[in-house]
């Protein structure tokens, strides 16, 4: 797949961190771990509480945002919701290439076809909210990446420089992304 065109699925999931659902997350985690000295350890990570302004509070959902294990846990939850079921369940039925690029909570997934991403952004609510999680809708969005690199190219080759010009195509915000695909933002 031309990695340059195509359709962008940009998706923002509300406060992930802080919507873990520790039930799913332990059942995740027991799938590779079979030490329950190390599966504990993780339960009590969870239910440890955070500090803030001099308060300690305790949650049921969650996973401390710069806490140590936060960025590993959420890669196990994501791994199974998101990882797995994209590759087994979505490739599959697409009908053309598509590829999900995540960076811990942060992902795009990237279409050949418009209709094949509609499809897609359909379904993410339902699946996101199987396991507790909310797709922002205000901050997800499809994006007609198709000719960007191509108008950008034009627009230096005719100018010498880069434009802000109307009608340049909308882009995405992530950087990682930008960085990986060579593109400027």
């Amino acid at each position: 797949m031309n990695v340059f065109g195509g359709w962008v699925l940009e998706v923002d999931l509300r406060k992930f961190f802080d919507t873990l659902d520790h039930k799913h997350l332990q059942e995740f985690v027991s799938r590779r771990v079979r030490d329950g000295a190390v599966r504990r350890l993780i339960g009590k990570w969870l239910k440890a509480g955070v500090m803030e302004a001099g308060n300690l509070s305790f949650s049921e959902t969650g996973s401390p945002q710069g806490g140590v294990i936060s960025p590993l846990l959420a890669n196990i939850y994501l791994h199974y919701v998101l990882d797995d079921w994209f590759e087994q369940q979505v490739q599959p039925v697409m009908r053309n290439t598509c590829r999900l690029i995540r960076y811990a909570d942060d992902f795009v997934i990237i279409f050949a076809w418009e209709y094949d991403a509609k499809r897609v952004m359909k379904v993410l609510p339902k699946r996101f909210g199987k396991y507790g999680l909310t797709v922002h809708p205000e901050k997800t969005k499809l994006v007609d990446f198709r000719n960007a690199n191509n108008f950008e190219l034009q627009k230096v080759a005719e100018t010498g420089f880069r434009t802000q010009e109307k009608g340049r195509p909308e882009t995405f915000d992530f950087a990682w992304i930008h960085s990986l695909l060579g593109t400027n933002p």
